[in-house]
Order: C-alpha cells, then structure tokens, then sequence
C-alpha cells in the first residue's frame, strides 16, 4: 500500500528567504571585487619593500606579507564565489574569514609597508570592509 501525503500550503518563508530579499547582490559583488584588487596592489606593494637591517626584522617582515597574502587568498576566493553567484548565507562566512584574518593583517601591516604608504590602503580597506559588513548586517 501507498500513501502520498499532499500538501496544500505551499512552501514556508523562513528568515533566510526574507534576508536574502533585501541582499543587494550586485552592491555586494562590486564592493568583493574592490576587495580583491585592494588586496592584490597591497600585496604587490609589500613584495617591494626593501630587506630589513636585522633577521627579526626581516622574519617580522615576511611574516606580515604573509598575513596579507594569505587574506589576500581569501579575498581572490570571495570574490570569485560572489561573482559566480554566491547568496548572502553561504558568502558570510567567507567575509567573515576575511574580517578574522584582516585583524592580524591590521596589527603587522606597518612591518611589511611603511605606515606613511600604507593608510591610503588601510583606508581603503575599512571602507570596503564596512561597507560590506553594512549590506550584511542589513539584511539579518
């Protein structure tokens, strides 16, 4: 014997349907896209900075260009899913990796480009970051 179950109320909106609605997509997109070029200028800027004068120095160095390339990866990966189409629950936690890893980023930058260089960047970079934190603290 078979039973099917029919149901006649049609498909439930739940908080991700209504938070996906007011995500702005193509707002989002535009601002990973900056992310990503900020990052990779960054990170091109770092590779010339000049050798430093001791091995801490140097390992200091190295270190926070490592930090930049690697948020630099994850701002290549989010762009690239939000250009393929990624919806705001499953982009999150991508942007949210790149917040995480920006905060190591933050406190090492000035030992891989000189400050004076660097705040244009930096500032560049918050922009972006806040502007994307607000399309999703927007839409919860």
């Amino acid at each position: 014997m078979c039973f099917a179950v029919i149901s006649l109320a049609g498909p439930a909106v739940g908080e991700d349907d209504e938070a996906d609605r007011a995500w702005d997509q193509a707002a989002a997109m535009k601002l990973a896209n900056e992310l990503e070029e900020t990052f990779e200028g960054a990170y091109a800027r770092s590779l010339k900075a000049p050798p430093q004068q001791t091995a801490l120095q140097q390992r200091e160095r190295d270190a926070a260009q490592g930090g930049i390339r690697r948020t630099r990866d994850l701002a290549r990966d989010y762009a690239r899913r939000m250009r393929a189409g990624l919806p705001r629950g499953a982009s999150e936690p991508y942007f949210r990796a790149i917040v995480d890893e920006m905060e190591n980023v933050w406190l090492t930058a000035g030992d891989a480009e000189p400050a004076e260089t660097a705040k244009p960047t930096i500032d560049r970079f918050q922009r972006i970051l806040d502007d994307l934190r607000a399309l999703y603290d927007a839409s919860e």
